[in-house]
């Protein structure tokens, strides 16, 4: 039970990418360990994770959609390339929105949920709140969307500067992405306006989330000049148990430094990239280990530079214990958990939120980050090289770790989930005006 012995039932709104959901779990169990029930709310392909990691499902979106059959491929690493996989991805979670607002809210209804956990990138969350007139929380799994994400540099690199020029490129990128979004918006104001509610921009200031919680480290984020109200720094939420488990051929790992590359698992579709590490690394001596992250079939890399050891899944978590060095693509799910085991990274940002992270890794000297534009097998060697020989990037990951496993993240954020929903949980048994809810919500 909550610290006063209240039970709440908690509705998560995930995101069916593994760095979205693993933190989700992770928190849920959390939760429900302190006797609260917890149910997500998501597309049926993640309902066999969540049932097995012991947490309730409700599927949403069971219905026929014209992209199950459809994929975004990337064929390369240019900008029409990137604009494709875009323009792909806007069709397609623009007829989810429809679909989530249109199932999502009477599924919650039905289900007696008191608090919702909004992830970040599930924009409809907050509206569905507003609509059932329960409190929300908003989960910043990674760099949250208010603080920027420093999409495309191209004039800076990947590295944090405090320039003019950094400034302009953060501004210029700011604007694109608000442009990107704007289909998303269009659906969801015109869902928002047949239900008699307001443009989605206005929601903030009336019907405010009760919190926003982020599992981004202070420490690890950039210089900010003032705080943001019910805004809170945890840490990553990690949990042991949370993961399902993987199968892995031990035997084969032969004693030599482990360098372990991962590009996530949902936008991990640039084989020439994983192509590049391989040949990067045939000439050291090392063993690499690649995770496709469910992409691809192993057997085509069975002739590869290096004859590395090629998973379609892998135990991160198991095998970054071992790792020398990590070649990530700076997602947070990767980035947090290396951080955990206070190892050194090689940042390949491909999209999203990944060039946000690597430039915080490259802030506090963690990481060597190289920009995926004109990438080469060269420049992937010489990082690697420099983070496995020169101390100071183990020194800096160590130092990191110790801060890192001392927030107790998951933990805290349950505690801060606690503090604000089971004051403001719904009483079914109560009779509460909508009008006296929503105060009862902004005072809090």
């Amino acid at each position: 039970m909550g610290a006063n012995g209240a039970r709440v039932h908690f509705g998560v709104l995930p995101f069916t990418g593994s760095g979205h959901l693993n933190p989700l779990i992770a928190l849920g169990l959390e939760l429900q360990d302190r006797g609260h029930k917890v149910t997500f709310f998501e597309k049926s392909k993640i309902e066999t994770r969540i049932l097995e990691a012991g947490l309730d499902f409700n599927a949403i979106g069971i219905g026929d959609s014209p992209f199950k059959r459809k994929k975004a491929t990337a064929s390369g690493r240019g900008l029409l390339s990137e604009l494709s996989t875009l323009q792909f991805n806007l069709r397609r979670i623009a007829h989810d929105v429809e679909t989530y607002l249109r199932e999502t809210e009477p599924a919650i209804r039905k289900a007696g949920v008191d608090v919702l956990l909004v992830n970040e990138i599930a924009l409809t969350g907050p509206t569905i709140a507003e609509l059932l007139g329960i409190p929300y929380i908003v989960i910043s799994t990674s760099v949250p969307h208010n603080f920027g994400w420093n999409a495309y540099p191209l004039f800076a690199g990947y590295k944090f500067r405090s320039s003019w020029l950094s400034i302009l490129e953060v501004g210029l990128l700011e604007v694109s992405a608000v442009r990107m979004r704007g289909p998303l918006q269009w659906a969801l104001n015109a869902y928002r306006a047949r239900r008699g509610l307001g443009p989605v921009r206005g929601i903030n200031p009336s019907y405010p989330p009760l919190a926003q919680i982020t599992q981004l480290p202070e420490f690890l984020d950039l210089p900010r000049s003032r705080g943001l109200e019910h805004f809170h720094y945890t840490g990553p939420f990690a949990r042991a148990g949370a993961r399902p488990q993987v199968d892995f051929p031990w035997n084969q790992l032969d004693g030599r430094p482990l360098i372990y590359a991962s590009l996530g698992t949902t936008r991990n579709a640039q084989l020439d990239v994983l192509r590049l590490i391989a040949e990067a690394c045939k000439d050291i001596d090392a063993q690499l280990v690649i995770s496709l992250g469910g992409r691809f079939d192993p057997a085509m890399f069975r002739r590869w530079p290096g004859d590395p050891l090629v998973r379609r899944f892998v135990p991160q978590l198991e095998l970054l214990k071992r790792a020398t060095v990590v070649v990530t693509h700076a997602g947070p799910n990767t980035a947090f958990e290396t951080l955990m085991e206070g190892k050194q990274m090689v940042a390949i940002p491909i999209a999203h939120d990944q060039p946000a992270i690597a430039a915080r890794l490259a802030r506090l000297g963690i990481a060597e980050v190289l920009p995926i534009m004109r990438l080469s097998a060269q420049q992937i060697r010489e990082a690697v090289v420099k983070t496995m020989t020169e101390s100071r990037y183990r020194e800096a990951a160590v130092k990191m770790q110790g801060r890192v496993r001392a927030l107790r993240g998951v933990e805290c954020a349950a505690d801060i989930i606690e503090g604000y929903s089971v004051r403001c949980a719904v009483r079914r048994d109560l009779d509460h005006s909508e009008i006296g809810f929503k105060e009862e919500m902004l005072q809090v």
